[in-house]
Protein backbone atom coordinates (compact mmCIF):
# COMPACT_ATOMS: atom_id res chain seq x y z
CA UNK A 1 0.00 0.00 0.00
CA UNK A 2 2.99 2.36 1.16
CA UNK A 3 4.73 1.70 -2.40
CA UNK A 4 1.33 2.35 -4.55
CA UNK A 5 0.79 5.61 -2.54
CA UNK A 6 4.34 5.93 -3.12
CA UNK A 7 4.32 5.71 -7.00
CA UNK A 8 1.07 7.47 -7.40
CA UNK A 9 1.99 10.51 -5.86
CA UNK A 10 5.14 10.63 -7.93
CA UNK A 11 3.00 10.21 -11.48
CA UNK A 12 0.74 12.93 -9.73
CA UNK A 13 3.43 14.84 -9.73
CA UNK A 14 4.96 14.89 -12.70
CA UNK A 15 1.08 15.12 -14.14
CA UNK A 16 0.58 18.15 -12.46
CA UNK A 17 4.26 19.94 -13.18
CA UNK A 18 3.62 19.02 -17.26
CA UNK A 19 0.13 20.26 -17.12
CA UNK A 20 1.03 23.53 -14.95
CA UNK A 21 3.59 24.32 -17.99
CA UNK A 22 1.04 23.43 -20.69
CA UNK A 23 -1.68 25.50 -19.07
CA UNK A 24 0.57 28.59 -18.40
CA UNK A 25 1.91 28.73 -22.37
CA UNK A 26 -1.83 28.46 -23.40
CA UNK A 27 -3.38 30.58 -21.23
CA UNK A 28 -0.71 32.95 -20.79
CA UNK A 29 0.71 33.34 -24.20
CA UNK A 30 -0.99 31.60 -26.96
CA UNK A 31 -5.06 32.92 -25.84
CA UNK A 32 -3.59 36.82 -25.03
CA UNK A 33 -2.27 36.38 -28.77
CA UNK A 34 -5.21 35.13 -30.51
CA UNK A 35 -3.01 31.94 -31.86
CA UNK A 36 -3.50 27.98 -31.40
CA UNK A 37 -1.72 25.35 -29.91
CA UNK A 38 -1.32 21.78 -31.37
CA UNK A 39 -3.32 18.79 -30.55
CA UNK A 40 -6.22 18.76 -28.80
CA UNK A 41 -5.83 21.79 -27.16
CA UNK A 42 -5.53 23.12 -30.60
CA UNK A 43 -9.03 21.94 -31.32
CA UNK A 44 -10.35 23.00 -28.02
CA UNK A 45 -8.45 26.81 -28.63
CA UNK A 46 -10.92 26.63 -32.23
CA UNK A 47 -14.01 26.14 -30.18
CA UNK A 48 -13.02 28.33 -27.66
CA UNK A 49 -12.31 31.77 -30.20
CA UNK A 50 -16.00 30.81 -31.23
CA UNK A 51 -17.55 30.30 -27.88
CA UNK A 52 -15.38 32.24 -25.22
CA UNK A 53 -18.11 32.40 -22.34
CA UNK A 54 -17.32 28.21 -21.92
CA UNK A 55 -13.92 27.78 -20.21
CA UNK A 56 -11.32 26.27 -21.98
CA UNK A 57 -10.35 23.81 -19.64
CA UNK A 58 -14.09 23.14 -19.74
CA UNK A 59 -13.85 22.59 -23.68
CA UNK A 60 -10.40 20.53 -23.47
CA UNK A 61 -12.36 18.49 -20.78
CA UNK A 62 -15.59 18.05 -23.36
CA UNK A 63 -13.85 16.84 -26.37
CA UNK A 64 -11.94 14.27 -24.36
CA UNK A 65 -14.78 12.48 -23.41
CA UNK A 66 -15.29 10.36 -26.47
CA UNK A 67 -11.87 9.65 -27.19
CA UNK A 68 -11.42 8.26 -23.90
CA UNK A 69 -14.14 6.01 -24.29
CA UNK A 70 -12.52 4.89 -27.67
CA UNK A 71 -9.82 4.45 -26.04
CA UNK A 72 -10.94 2.20 -23.24
CA UNK A 73 -11.28 -0.59 -26.20
CA UNK A 74 -7.45 -0.54 -27.48
CA UNK A 75 -5.22 0.83 -25.17
CA UNK A 76 -4.56 -0.43 -21.49
CA UNK A 77 -6.59 0.12 -18.40
CA UNK A 78 -3.83 1.78 -16.42
CA UNK A 79 -2.84 4.30 -19.06
CA UNK A 80 -6.29 5.05 -19.28
CA UNK A 81 -7.22 5.49 -15.87
CA UNK A 82 -3.93 7.85 -14.84
CA UNK A 83 -5.02 9.80 -18.22
CA UNK A 84 -7.77 10.42 -16.89
CA UNK A 85 -6.40 11.79 -14.20
CA UNK A 86 -4.15 13.67 -16.01
CA UNK A 87 -6.78 14.74 -18.09
CA UNK A 88 -8.91 16.21 -15.27
CA UNK A 89 -5.13 17.67 -13.37
CA UNK A 90 -4.70 20.05 -17.21
CA UNK A 91 -8.39 20.88 -17.44
CA UNK A 92 -8.13 22.06 -14.25
CA UNK A 93 -4.68 24.25 -14.60
CA UNK A 94 -6.45 25.52 -17.61
CA UNK A 95 -9.32 26.79 -15.82
CA UNK A 96 -7.66 28.15 -12.61
CA UNK A 97 -4.17 29.63 -13.76
CA UNK A 98 -4.24 33.60 -14.78
CA UNK A 99 -0.48 34.26 -15.24
CA UNK A 100 0.30 37.39 -16.92
CA UNK A 101 3.49 36.71 -19.38
CA UNK A 102 3.63 40.31 -21.41
CA UNK A 103 5.50 39.48 -24.85
CA UNK A 104 4.33 42.05 -27.83
CA UNK A 105 5.67 40.15 -30.64
CA UNK A 106 3.78 37.00 -31.30
CA UNK A 107 6.33 34.64 -32.95
CA UNK A 108 8.35 35.22 -29.53
CA UNK A 109 5.22 34.31 -27.67
CA UNK A 110 5.14 31.27 -30.00
CA UNK A 111 7.94 30.58 -29.73
CA UNK A 112 8.33 30.42 -25.64
CA UNK A 113 5.18 28.58 -25.45
CA UNK A 114 6.03 26.32 -27.57
CA UNK A 115 9.09 25.40 -25.28
CA UNK A 116 7.05 25.40 -22.25
CA UNK A 117 4.27 23.28 -23.38
CA UNK A 118 7.11 20.49 -24.85
CA UNK A 119 8.62 20.17 -22.00
CA UNK A 120 5.39 19.69 -19.91
CA UNK A 121 4.53 17.22 -22.53
CA UNK A 122 7.62 15.60 -21.88
CA UNK A 123 6.94 15.66 -18.42
CA UNK A 124 3.79 14.27 -18.52
CA UNK A 125 5.31 11.25 -20.75
CA UNK A 126 7.88 10.04 -17.96
CA UNK A 127 4.45 8.90 -15.90
CA UNK A 128 2.00 6.57 -16.68
CA UNK A 129 -0.57 8.51 -18.13
CA UNK A 130 -1.13 11.74 -20.50
CA UNK A 131 -3.01 14.78 -20.14
CA UNK A 132 -5.70 13.95 -23.04
CA UNK A 133 -6.42 12.21 -26.00
CA UNK A 134 -3.94 13.32 -28.62
CA UNK A 135 -1.99 10.31 -27.26
CA UNK A 136 -4.86 7.53 -27.53
CA UNK A 137 -5.85 8.86 -30.78
CA UNK A 138 -2.50 8.03 -32.01
CA UNK A 139 -2.35 4.93 -30.18
CA UNK A 140 -5.22 3.84 -31.48
CA UNK A 141 -4.21 4.68 -34.83
CA UNK A 142 -1.31 2.26 -34.63
CA UNK A 143 -3.00 -0.72 -33.07
CA UNK A 144 -6.12 -0.20 -36.14
CA UNK A 145 -3.67 0.96 -39.16
CA UNK A 146 -0.16 0.44 -37.89
CA UNK A 147 0.11 4.23 -38.57
CA UNK A 148 3.49 5.42 -36.90
CA UNK A 149 2.59 7.52 -33.50
CA UNK A 150 4.88 10.23 -34.41
CA UNK A 151 2.69 9.71 -38.40
CA UNK A 152 -0.40 10.05 -35.91
CA UNK A 153 0.51 13.02 -34.57
CA UNK A 154 1.42 14.66 -37.85
CA UNK A 155 -2.40 13.88 -38.99
CA UNK A 156 -3.67 15.25 -36.05
CA UNK A 157 -2.35 18.30 -36.57
CA UNK A 158 -2.48 18.45 -40.20
CA UNK A 159 -6.14 18.09 -39.53
CA UNK A 160 -5.94 21.09 -36.43
CA UNK A 161 -4.05 23.26 -39.30
CA UNK A 162 -6.56 22.64 -42.03
CA UNK A 163 -9.50 23.99 -39.98
CA UNK A 164 -7.64 26.52 -38.41
CA UNK A 165 -7.14 27.71 -42.60
CA UNK A 166 -10.86 28.56 -42.64
CA UNK A 167 -11.02 30.77 -39.22
CA UNK A 168 -7.62 32.50 -39.11
CA UNK A 169 -5.16 34.52 -41.47
CA UNK A 170 -2.41 32.81 -42.97
CA UNK A 171 0.41 34.10 -40.58
CA UNK A 172 -1.47 32.49 -37.29
CA UNK A 173 -1.82 29.16 -39.04
CA UNK A 174 2.19 29.55 -39.86
CA UNK A 175 2.55 30.59 -36.12
CA UNK A 176 0.63 27.09 -35.31
CA UNK A 177 2.73 25.48 -37.58
CA UNK A 178 5.96 27.02 -35.93
CA UNK A 179 4.64 26.09 -32.42
CA UNK A 180 3.86 22.30 -33.25
CA UNK A 181 7.62 22.01 -34.88
CA UNK A 182 9.15 23.94 -31.67
CA UNK A 183 7.15 21.69 -29.06
CA UNK A 184 8.01 18.33 -31.04
CA UNK A 185 11.60 19.61 -30.96
CA UNK A 186 11.36 20.57 -27.03
CA UNK A 187 9.70 17.04 -26.01
CA UNK A 188 11.78 14.86 -28.08
CA UNK A 189 15.06 16.61 -26.30
CA UNK A 190 14.14 16.95 -22.72
CA UNK A 191 12.53 13.46 -22.55
CA UNK A 192 15.39 11.75 -23.97
CA UNK A 193 17.44 13.60 -21.04
CA UNK A 194 14.87 12.31 -18.48
CA UNK A 195 14.86 9.06 -19.81
CA UNK A 196 18.74 8.48 -20.87
CA UNK A 197 20.07 4.91 -20.32
CA UNK A 198 23.74 3.21 -20.66
CA UNK A 199 24.11 -0.55 -21.24
CA UNK A 200 27.00 -1.99 -19.30
CA UNK A 201 29.02 -4.74 -19.96
CA UNK A 202 31.62 -5.84 -17.52
CA UNK A 203 34.39 -8.83 -17.14
CA UNK A 204 35.97 -9.30 -14.31
CA UNK A 205 37.24 -12.23 -11.90
CA UNK A 206 35.87 -10.85 -9.32
CA UNK A 207 32.22 -10.86 -10.86
CA UNK A 208 30.26 -12.56 -7.81
CA UNK A 209 31.43 -9.35 -5.25
CA UNK A 210 30.46 -7.16 -7.90
CA UNK A 211 27.12 -8.54 -8.72
CA UNK A 212 26.36 -8.04 -4.82
CA UNK A 213 27.81 -4.83 -4.31
CA UNK A 214 25.47 -3.18 -7.56
CA UNK A 215 23.11 -5.04 -5.83
CA UNK A 216 23.25 -3.05 -2.89
CA UNK A 217 23.16 -0.07 -4.98
CA UNK A 218 20.05 -1.02 -6.70
CA UNK A 219 21.57 -2.27 -10.00
CA UNK A 220 20.25 -5.21 -11.39
CA UNK A 221 23.02 -7.36 -13.50
CA UNK A 222 22.70 -10.49 -15.64
CA UNK A 223 25.22 -13.00 -15.46
CA UNK A 224 26.03 -14.67 -18.84
CA UNK A 225 28.72 -17.47 -19.21
CA UNK A 226 31.33 -16.63 -21.90
CA UNK A 227 34.49 -17.53 -23.27
CA UNK A 228 37.95 -15.57 -24.39
CA UNK A 229 38.42 -15.39 -27.60
CA UNK A 230 42.03 -15.59 -27.76
CA UNK A 231 42.84 -18.14 -25.08
CA UNK A 232 39.17 -19.70 -25.02
CA UNK A 233 39.25 -19.63 -20.96
CA UNK A 234 35.97 -19.31 -19.34
CA UNK A 235 34.87 -15.78 -18.72
CA UNK A 236 32.02 -14.83 -16.97
CA UNK A 237 29.87 -11.17 -18.53
CA UNK A 238 27.96 -9.10 -16.28
CA UNK A 239 25.09 -7.07 -18.40
CA UNK A 240 23.39 -4.33 -16.95
CA UNK A 241 21.13 -1.39 -17.94
CA UNK A 242 21.12 1.75 -16.21
CA UNK A 243 19.73 4.93 -15.89
CA UNK A 244 22.80 7.91 -17.40
CA UNK A 245 23.30 9.24 -13.95
CA UNK A 246 23.68 5.87 -12.61
CA UNK A 247 26.37 4.83 -14.92
CA UNK A 248 29.05 6.38 -13.03
CA UNK A 249 28.36 5.05 -9.56
CA UNK A 250 27.92 1.28 -11.61
CA UNK A 251 32.23 2.22 -12.63
CA UNK A 252 33.06 3.49 -9.79
CA UNK A 253 31.60 0.79 -7.68
CA UNK A 254 33.18 -1.68 -10.10
CA UNK A 255 36.89 -0.05 -10.07
CA UNK A 256 36.68 -0.43 -6.05
CA UNK A 257 36.09 -4.18 -6.47
CA UNK A 258 38.56 -4.56 -9.03
CA UNK A 259 40.27 -2.05 -10.68
CA UNK A 260 41.71 -4.02 -13.86
CA UNK A 261 38.37 -4.94 -14.83
CA UNK A 262 37.02 -4.42 -18.27
CA UNK A 263 33.41 -2.11 -18.71
CA UNK A 264 32.11 -0.74 -21.57
CA UNK A 265 29.95 1.74 -21.16
CA UNK A 266 27.61 2.97 -24.12
CA UNK A 267 24.20 4.47 -24.87
CA UNK A 268 20.66 2.87 -24.57
CA UNK A 269 18.38 4.57 -26.68
CA UNK A 270 15.21 2.48 -26.82
CA UNK A 271 14.90 0.31 -23.53
CA UNK A 272 11.95 -1.41 -22.79
CA UNK A 273 11.32 -2.45 -19.25
CA UNK A 274 9.25 -1.88 -16.00
CA UNK A 275 12.30 -0.97 -13.98
CA UNK A 276 14.66 0.52 -16.63
CA UNK A 277 12.41 1.20 -19.66
CA UNK A 278 12.38 4.52 -21.07
CA UNK A 279 9.23 4.28 -23.31
CA UNK A 280 6.37 5.93 -22.68
CA UNK A 281 3.85 3.57 -20.25
CA UNK A 282 1.24 2.45 -22.66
Amino acid sequence: MIQWASNFLKQTMLLTAGSILMAIAAKSLIVPHDLLAGGITGFALLIFYQWDRIPLGVIYFAINIPIFALGWKFVGRRFIAYSLWGLTIYSTCLILIKVEIDLSDSLLATMVAAAMAGTGTALILRSYGASGGADIICVVLNKLFSISLGTGSILINAVLLVLAAFYFPMEKVIYTMVYVFVAAQFTNQVFQSLSARRTAIIISDHWQEIVQSLAAHQIGTTVIAGQGGFQGEPRTVLYSVVSAHSASRLKQTVTKIDPDAFIAITPADDVTGVEVGNQPHW
